[in-house]
């Protein structure tokens, strides 16, 4: 990932690493307002294990929240389906509002995040990051689409986020070789069928692999010495690499 973010900064961007966890940070702090309300006949009073003492931050103890007993179904998102609708509603807004929303909703969705893996204060920067950088509108697509089935789509979001001025794409790093795994597959027919972000696909090469990369026709992309990022058809899973 850090070639990859300094082949990109060369070329007048910024780069994030993103990955899962700071996408968790979102969805915690934005959505926790619905999924912890105390109006939902099935939300219900369960206990979860502290996670701050894998970080060496504090003493283990038991942490009680509320939590419908169908969350992270597809089942949930139908069921609630109208009061999503009206909290997302509510939440778009100008840029520096979504901000300030996200500062807000810290404190009380730290509970939730704590059960979602996005407590950590990096992936809070991140997320912080992410909410300067992305345009509203993208915010609350993916909000929506994890809300749908968050324990289905949680998982396989890409390694960074590249952006300068008002452009912005999604970037999967992978070496030669490494293969991409089946939730990095599935987020990018996702991708590809229902959020439609910018997204490239970045292999990094070896260097005796570049000459035959050049033989094929893909050769380097804008000077970046060891990454192939030209289009071409994975015949095996049916998925476009741009």
């Amino acid at each position: 990932e850090e070639y990859a973010c300094r082949h990109f900064r060369r070329l007048g961007y910024r780069a994030v690493i993103v990955e899962n966890a700071p996408i968790h940070v979102l969805f915690g702090v934005y959505m926790s307002p619905v999924i912890q309300a105390a109006t939902d006949p099935q939300n219900r009073t369960v206990g979860i294990s502290d996670r701050r003492p894998f970080d060496g931050e504090v003493r283990g103890k038991i942490i009680w929240i509320l939590l419908p007993d169908d969350f992270g179904t597809r089942g949930y998102g139908v069921r609630r389906a109208e009061a999503i609708r009206k909290h997302l509603s509510a939440v778009i807004c100008e840029p520096r509002e979504l901000q300030r929303l996200f500062d807000l909703g810290l404190s009380p969705s730290a509970d939730l995040r704590q059960y979602l893996s996005g407590n950590r204060n990096d992936q809070v920067q991140v997320a912080r990051q992410l909410v300067n950088i992305l345009p509203a509108v993208a915010i609350i697509e993916i909000l929506r689409y994890l809300i749908e089935d968050y324990w289905g789509r949680r998982a396989g979001w890409p390694d960074l986020l590249i952006y300068r001025d008002n452009e912005f794409f999604f970037a999967e790093v992978k070496s030669a070789g490494d293969k991409l795994g089946e939730n990095q597959e599935r987020w990018i027919r996702d991708n590809q069928q229902r959020l439609h972000f910018p997204f490239k696909l970045v292999e990094i090469l070896k260097q005796a692999d570049r000459g035959a990369a050049a033989r094929s026709g893909a050769g380097d992309s804008g000077g970046l010495a060891h990454a192939v990022t030209g289009q071409r058809q994975d015949r095996r899973n049916g998925l476009r690499r741009s």
